[in-house]
């Protein structure tokens, strides 16, 4: 056999297994590949088949690789990486810049970390703490190829819905509320809570209002304070409640708890993400495919 044999696998045979691999699940590779399951076994069935031999065991509860399957998975990595190698090198197009809100912490969000980990190499983060309105700006600016944010009112034609944040209260641990799996708004109506000022976002601020403006009682609110960590100190001694993103509930502060709310006002408090593009922005292969991986999943 050599190299211009038709029983060679494909590349995408290739990354198929090898995602298979990574993940011991078919139905995790899928995903993290951005496919359905059927086309994943397909691939990893012909890859089988050129190869003329199994690559892994598979029972209801477990995938082990074979023998042969352990080989193929360091040659196949070694393979891709290599591949990836000599695409970059010859690629001389610049990074596509990325805005990224400071409202949401990316980082603990998986669907976004998928993201950057694949356009890794063809991507970089606008390393600056701006707001949503900030971002459109520098998009307008031409300083940024793409933003993700929580605002897409000016553009409209050049943006996507691409997620939904839930948000999180944040309840002094002494509180009665604080036994509970999920709160209700109007149990805790004893508490001021720590809200931003309407021209921040307009849009989210209405949303939540309707939210509010339907509690049993007039909700209390107590202007931010400069930073996370002031607010949680301030709830920590029973002084204070707040709501944040999910994605930002992640400082362990003594005397502070992190609770869901109930259904129906969850539903409604949940932060719209949107991928937003300059207007202007020549459509390169590396530009739609940012765009395709959000319009699929």
């Amino acid at each position: 056999m050599d190299i211009y044999s038709k029983r060679l696998p494909t590349i995408k045979q290739l990354q198929y297994f090898v995602a298979v691999c990574d993940e011991l699940s078919f139905t995790a590779a899928a995903r993290k590949l951005g496919i359905s399951q059927p086309p994943l076994s397909t691939q990893i069935k012909n890859l089988e088949e050129t190869l003329q031999s199994p690559l892994f065991l598979r029972n209801t509860h477990n995938i082990v690789l074979t023998n042969e399957g352990e080989i193929l998975k360091l040659k196949a990595k070694q393979l891709l990486n290599d591949l990836c190698s000599i695409v970059k090198s010859t690629n001389n197009e610049e990074k596509v810049l990325i805005g990224t809100t400071k409202t949401l912490s990316f980082d603990y969000i998986p669907y976004f970390k998928t993201f950057l980990t694949e356009f890794a190499d063809e991507t970089e983060i606008y390393k600056h703490n701006y707001t949503s309105k900030e971002l459109q700006l520098e998009l307008q600016k031409g300083n940024i190829d793409f933003a993700i944010v929580s605002d897409a009112r000016d553009f409209t034609e050049n943006s996507l819905l691409i997620y939904q944040e839930p948000l999180t209260l944040v309840l002094p641990v002494n509180h009665p509320c604080s036994k509970q799996d999920k709160v209700n708004l109007n149990d805790v109506l004893d508490l001021p809570l720590f809200w931003f000022k309407q021209h921040s976002n307009p849009l989210f601020y209405d949303q939540c209002e309707q939210v509010f403006n339907s509690l049993n009682h007039p909700l209390q609110r107590r202007t931010e304070l400069a930073d996370n960590l002031s607010m949680l100190l301030e709830v920590a001694l029973g002084k204070a409640m707040m709501l944040l993103p999910q994605s930002m509930a992640q400082a362990k502060v003594d005397g502070v708890t992190y609770k869901k709310l109930i259904s129906n006002q969850d539903k409604k408090l949940k932060i719209n993400i949107y991928l937003i593009w300059r207007k202007n922005l020549k459509m390169t292969a590396i530009n739609q495919a940012i765009i395709n991986y959000f319009h699929q999943n």
